[in-house]
Formats: C-alpha cells, structure tokens, sequence
C-alpha cells in the first residue's frame, strides 16, 4: 500500500455504501469538480488498493505533520511525505521490509 495526500474541502466526507464502509475511490469524481480554493483541508489516502481515507482531515500542513508524528512516522519521513504528496508505506529490500508511513 501507498499513502497520498489529497487535498479535501472542511467537512468532506468520503463517500459510504450502505453498510457505512468506505467505498474506493469514490471520493475522485465529487473533488474533481471542486476549485483549488475549494479544496483548502488536507486527508492522507491509501492509494494502491482501496483508495480510502486513513487519517483525519487538517486544516494545515503542520497540523499534517503533527498527527503522521504522533503516529509514529519520523521527521524525515513525515517532510519526505509532504514534498513528494506521496509515499509508498513500505519498502522491501533483499533483506529488510521498512515501514515508512503508517
């Protein structure tokens, strides 16, 4: 899995089936047509499979950053995250599984 940080208006709410589950990727059409400036909040993502919110949304980069620290996501980790906008949440090398974004 991926993570990606998708910018959200205040109070977006991801869209659910009827049983109250997230549906994937369902929230790409109802932000497609939203404005940049529309779009001011920040939602961490899990983009490879599900296309589903995994965090809370922020109102600011640093309130971001604050949580993914909380979480347990080093500073290095959690400043790559927010340049790039997207991060893979685990590396597997030849001998090691990293995880980077939790």
């Amino acid at each position: 899995m991926g993570r990606l940080i998708v910018k959200v208006p205040e109070g977006f709410a991801h869209p659910k089936d009827e049983a109250g589950e997230y549906v994937p990727v369902a929230h790409l059409e109802p932000l497609y047509y939203l404005s940049e400036e529309e779009k001011a909040c920040l939602q961490v993502y899990e983009d490879v499979s599900e296309g589903t919110p995994v965090s809370p949304i922020f109102g600011s980069a640093d309130q971001l950053t604050s949580w993914l620290i909380a979480q347990g996501n080093s500073e290095a980790v959690v400043a790559q995250f927010l340049e790039w906008g997207h991060y893979p949440s685990l590396v597997i090398t030849d001998e090691t599984i990293d995880h980077l974004i939790d």
